[in-house]
């Protein structure tokens, strides 16, 4: 498995990759200062379907460059919160209005209408287990109805929490299985872009979630998130990463990270 981190700023995109070719899309924001887009990104790959597209918060920043995805490939099957409905998240988005990208993800999921998780694709032995807080008997605001994506394979188990925060992490801890998946991450997005209403204490230490790495998906000095940068290394192992033992790799410093799950090992690098 192969997964792409890209540059998006204040906002996500990765690709993943199986070892079957099959690929997923995390999001799909863009860079508004180089002008990178996921859509022109894959155009130029020769890609022209994805097997998943899996957006896991319902900001902009998280689905920004989607009317221009869906123009440049075919998607087989998109996967986001389903507790809301097309017509829950246009009213979700009514008082800060709606977005092109979010307006566009509103129209898809009236026609998506496959199971959460199925599909006939082949993955190989990647795995995705999902978990997800209910609208609006639990959460009414986007970020704790955020989707925690949880991707296995060979070695490597990383966690896309979109921008759950510390409420949305506790209440996803009273279910037994999320506690369990979460231990097992070596590899954590940092939810929010790193801002500091993501950090939850308790998603550690009830988990025992102590991973590797953890990387922040950011821009520049922007709503607090490099504060926290300390806060996850505490929390992490940390590899040695040409020469030196990183803790907390960010897009904003270290540009795109590439993780390669292989039988025997997992590679990571940045800035490529």
């Amino acid at each position: 498995m192969q997964i792409r981190i890209f540059d998006v700023e204040h906002g996500g995109c990765a690709l993943v990759t199986a070892d079957t070719g099959a690929r997923i899309l995390i999001d799909c924001g863009h860079n508004g200062t180089t002008g990178w887009r996921p859509s022109a990104y894959l155009r130029q790959l020769g890609v022209r379907h994805l097997e998943k597209l899996m957006i896991t918060n319902y900001d902009e920043d998280h689905a920004s460059d989607l009317a221009h995805l869906v123009k440049t490939v075919s998607i087989g099957v998109l996967v986001s919160n389903p507790a809301v409905t097309a017509d829950q998240l246009r009213l979700l988005k009514r008082s800060g209005g709606i977005g092109s990208g979010i307006d566009a993800l509103a129209d898809m999921k009236s026609q998506y209408t496959a199971a959460v998780a199925g599909d006939g694709a082949n993955f190989g032995n990647l795995t995705m287990t999902l978990f997800w807080n209910r609208y609006p008997t639990e959460f009414e605001d986007e970020n704790n109805l955020s989707l925690v994506v949880i991707l296995k394979a060979h070695g490597l188990t990383i966690c896309f929490p979109g921008d759950m925060e510390v409420s949305g992490w506790e209440n996803l801890l009273r279910n037994p299985a999320f506690v369990e998946a979460m231990g097992a991450v070596n590899v954590l997005v940092a939810s929010h872009h790193g801002r500091e209403n993501g950090c939850s204490g308790q998603l550690f230490s009830r988990t025992g979630l102590n991973p590797a790495i953890v990387v922040i998906s950011d821009s520049g000095i922007e709503h607090a998130t490099q504060e926290t940068v300390s806060w996850y290394a505490a929390r992490t192992q940390g590899i040695v990463l040409n020469g030196q033992t990183r803790r907390v790799l960010t897009t904003r410093s270290d540009g795109r990270v590439l993780l390669e799950a292989l039988p025997d090992r997992t590679t990571v690098s940045i800035g490529v």
